[in-house]
C-alpha cells in the first residue's frame, strides 16, 4: 500500500497567514499597524483586493509576501507572490479564463493560488462545478478567520474536491479589516528556514497544517499507519483532545478521544485520503492536509 504524507520534510514549524487587508483596499488599517497586529508571526501575506500592496516600512516579521486578492462580484481568489504584469490591463471580472490565466501566471512567476471563503453564499462564493473547472490552484481556504461556521467553514467543499481526485491543500486565513479578526486561523509550516522560498517549497508539497490554536508535534506513517503526534507539554498532557480521521466523501474513519498525546489510524487501502482534525477541550483545532492512500494522484 502506498501512503504519500506530505509532513515527511523536516525542520522548523512556522507560523503565518497570507490573507489579510491595510487601507490600500478595505482594510481600516495601514500597512505599518497591519504588521504591529501580526507581531510574533514568521511569516506574513498582505492580499489587498485587486490591488497588490508592497511591502516597505519597519516591520518584526522576519517574511513577508506580496499578494492579491482578486475580487470579482461572484467569486474571490488568493494569489500569493504574483508577477507585477498581472496588473496590466487588469480585470477582476470572473470567467474562468480570465482567473484561470491569473493561475498560470502567478504558478509561472513561483506563487501560487488560494480559492477564498468558498462557502461565503451571500457574496464572493464559489460553487463546486466552477472550482473544478479550475487547473492548477493549490488549494482552499477551509478554515476563514471570521469564523462564521455558516458560511466561513468549508471542509465540505474540502471533501469534494479530493473525492473528485483533485489534489489541494487547505487554507486556513484571517482575511483581517478590522482589530479583533487577526490571529483567528493560521497555517503552520515545516520549513527548513524562516525563508520564502523554503516556505513556498513547503506549502506546494504540503508540508504545512491550519491552527486555530491547537496543533501537532509530527504526523508519521509506520506499516500503513497514520501517527499523528499532538502538541504536547505538561499541561495539554492533562486536557482532553477529539482527533477525528476523515476520508473520501468527509466519511468518518475513526474517532480517539481522551487525555492523549498520540492517535493511530491503520489504513485499509480504500480511503483515497485520509486527513485529521484535532480538538483540544474549549474548541482549539488544527487541521492536516490528506494523505493519499493508494495509487498517488
Amino acid at each position: 500500500m502506498e501512503i504519500l504524507n506530505p509532513y515527511a520534510r523536516t525542520g522548523e514549524w512556522l507560523r503565518g497567514s497570507f490573507h489579510n487587508h491595510t487601507t490600500n483596499s478595505d482594510g481600516w488599517f495601514p500597512l505599518e499597524t497591519v504588521y504591529k497586529m501580526y507581531g510574533g508571526y514568521d511569516f506574513l501575506g498582505i492580499s489587498d483586493h485587486d490591488k497588490v500592496t508592497k511591502h516597505e516600512g519597519e516591520r518584526e516579521i522576519p517574511t513577508v509576501f506580496e499578494a492579491i486578492e482578486v475580487s470579482s462580484r461572484q467569486t474571490h481568489m488568493l494569489l500569493v507572490k504574483p508577477p507585477l504584469s498581472l496588473m496590466e490591463n487588469y480585470s477582476n471580472v470572473f470567467t474562468i479564463e480570465n482567473y484561470q490565466r491569473f493561475v498560470n501566471m502567478t504558478d509561472d512567476n513561483g506563487g501560487f493560488a488560494v480559492l477564498v471563503h468558498p462557502n461565503r453564499y451571500f457574496s464572493n462564493y464559489w460553487n463546486l462545478d466552477d472550482m473544478l473547472k479550475m487547473d492548477n490552484v493549490l488549494g482552499i481556504e477551509v478554515y476563514n478567520g471570521d469564523g462564521n461556521p455558516e458560511y466561513d467553514i468549508a471542509f465540505d467543499k474540502w471533501d469534494a474536491l479530493l473525492s473528485a481526485g483533485r489534489k489541494v491543500w487547505g487554507f486556513g486565513n484571517d482575511d483581517s479589516h478590522v482589530y479583533g479578526q487577526e490571529k483567528r486561523a493560521w497555517n503552520m509550516v515545516m520549513a527548513k528556514e524562516n525563508s520564502e522560498e523554503e516556505i513556498l517549497e513547503s506549502i506546494k508539497s504540503g508540508n504545512f497544517y491550519v491552527s486555530t490554536g491547537y496543533g501537532f508535534d509530527a504526523i508519521r506513517v509506520e506499516d500503513n499507519a497514520i501517527v499523528v503526534d499532538l502538541r504536547s507539554n505538561e499541561l495539554l498532557d492533562k486536557m482532553y483532545k477529539y482527533v477525528t480521521f476523515f476520508g473520501k466523501d468527509g466519511r468518518v474513519l475513526q474517532e480517539t478521544t481522551g487525555r492523549i498525546s498520540q492517535a493511530k489510524y491503520q489504513c485499509k487501502g480504500d480511503e483515497q485520503y485520509v486527513r485529521v482534525a484535532a480538538y483540544l477541550e474549549g474548541g482549539y483545532a488544527a487541521f492536516s492536509q490528506p494523505l493519499f492512500v493508494g495509487k498517488p494522484l
